[in-house]
């Protein structure tokens, strides 16, 4: 097989063909012919498929059950855990997919909504939500047009930059200097909007989320494979932004952080040199959008009487230059009185919380008041309207609900819940825009 059958048979891109040839263990190829085309043999090439990219295997096999469904009558009643393990023997998974990542599916329309349902009135009666066997096939065997995860080839491209001294490649960004990223900070990371980086969680083969969050490793990984033009750009701000992150002198002893000076437009070694930060370096110094450093440098005070309520953006150090520059120990001041959530991210030291949140156990279940409650106290020292939460979860800004109405789990909900260590992880692992008084 030559690289344009291999992409006819299994409807991919020549592109993605040619990525596949280089990962580890992609079948050896030998030049045949007149024109010496290297050609595979069809038989390694299908078994390599099936054994590291099944969706697109199965793209390529003239079986209407190329994953090996039982089989039965299509008006069988199947449940949601059902669809799970069927689900993940399509991915090539050993273990099902999660039920919450099905119940995302229901929502988006991706899966169809059960066929039949608790209370409907039909036989044989039901105690939970089940679809018919001809449902879930579909589901299951339904055209998939995102890649999966690439495994990492043995050599990067040419075109890819050389590993700085020691062997180690620079992270994207800041953030990435952690073990591990929340949805909000994979966004932060390579610049995207928060809806997009849920919907590259929900791709298939992106990394699983573990108990303290998605593995940052993992995800640079991901991105670098699958979402190149973002991992490039990721690459670039962080090459920008490198001489410009904080040293260990803003650390005491006591792992404290030390409140930086402020410097003035005169300190020695600020104005003209390498530290000066730009309205185009300081997003990527605090591991937010090069968009929002922007929007900073444009702050101006707001007084109420002789009460400054938002202090000014510190001003450049020369503001005669063709970019205005600014003294990192101005913009780190700031930040740290106006952003606290931005300031404790970049500096490891936690979120920073305008009241703590309540003890509780991990389980309990709270609805959309109690989320709406509990956000709000934290954030901006005054519960959320619902029709702001409610907004937030249309939005796909909350994560999902962990319990609905006749999930045929118990105890019985009757409305949408989520468990107390969702609300927390939540709220925990997100950014925000600085702490903020009660509206009057």
């Amino acid at each position: 097989m030559t690289t344009q059958d291999i992409a006819q048979r299994y409807k991919a891109h020549e592109k993605t063909v040619r990525n596949w040839m280089m990962v580890p263990g992609f079948p050896e190829g030998w030049p045949q012919g007149p024109g010496r085309t290297l050609v595979r043999k069809a038989a390694e090439v299908d078994r390599w498929l099936k054994e590291n990219r099944p969706v697109e295997w199965a793209k390529g096999q003239d079986s209407g059950n190329p994953f090996g469904l039982p089989a039965g009558k299509p008006t069988d009643l199947v449940t949601l855990s059902d669809i799970c393990a069927w689900e993940g023997k399509a991915l090539g998974r050993t273990e099902p997919v999660p039920e919450a990542t099905l119940r995302s599916y229901i929502s988006r329309k991706v899966l169809a909504a059960p066929d039949r349902t608790p209370g409907d009135g039909k036989r044989p009666e039901v105690f939970e939500r089940k679809w018919f066997r001809l449902t879930a096939y579909n589901f299951v065997n339904r055209p998939r047009t995102r890649m999966r995860r690439q495994t990492k080839a043995e050599e990067a491209p040419a075109s890819e930059q050389a590993p700085a001294a020691g062997g180690v490649l620079p992270s994207p960004s800041p953030t990435a200097r952690a073990e591990y990223l929340a949805p909000q900070g994979i966004a932060t990371t390579y610049a995207v909007s928060g809806p997009t980086a849920k919907a590259w969680t929900r791709v298939d083969g992106f990394p699983e989320a573990g108990d303290n969050g998605y593995s940052a490793a993992e995800v640079d990984e991901w991105v670098r494979n699958n979402r190149r033009r973002s991992w490039a750009a990721a690459r670039r701000r962080a090459e920008q932004a490198g001489r410009t992150r904080p040293t260990d002198s803003s650390v005491d002893a006591g792992g404290n952080q030390v409140k930086p000076a402020p410097a003035t437009g005169s300190a020695t070694g600020t104005q003209g040199g390498h530290d000066a930060l730009t309205a185009a370096t300081i997003g990527a110094r605090y591991g937010v959008s090069e968009q929002t450093g922007r929007q900073w440098t444009t702050v101006r005070e707001k007084r109420e009487g002789r009460k400054i309520l938002r202090r000014a953006f510190p001003a450049p150090l020369d503001s005669r230059s063709a970019e205005a520059e600014y003294a990192p120990g101005d913009v780190d001041a700031w930040v740290r009185e106006n952003h606290p959530h931005v300031w404790a991210v970049y500096t490891g030291t936690g979120p920073a919380l305008v009241n703590p949140l309540p003890e509780g156990d991990p389980l309990d279940l709270l609805d959309i008041y109690d989320f709406a409650e509990i956000l709000g106290m934290a954030t901006r020292g005054e519960p959320l309207a619902r029709e702001t939460i409610t907004a937030y979860h249309a939005r796909g800004q909350v994560p999902y609900v962990d319990r609905t109405s006749g999930d045929g789990k118990k105890p019985e909900v009757f409305s949408d819940h989520w468990y107390r260590r969702t609300v927390y992880e939540f709220v925990l692992s997100r950014r925000g825009s600085g702490n903020f008084e009660a509206r009057s």
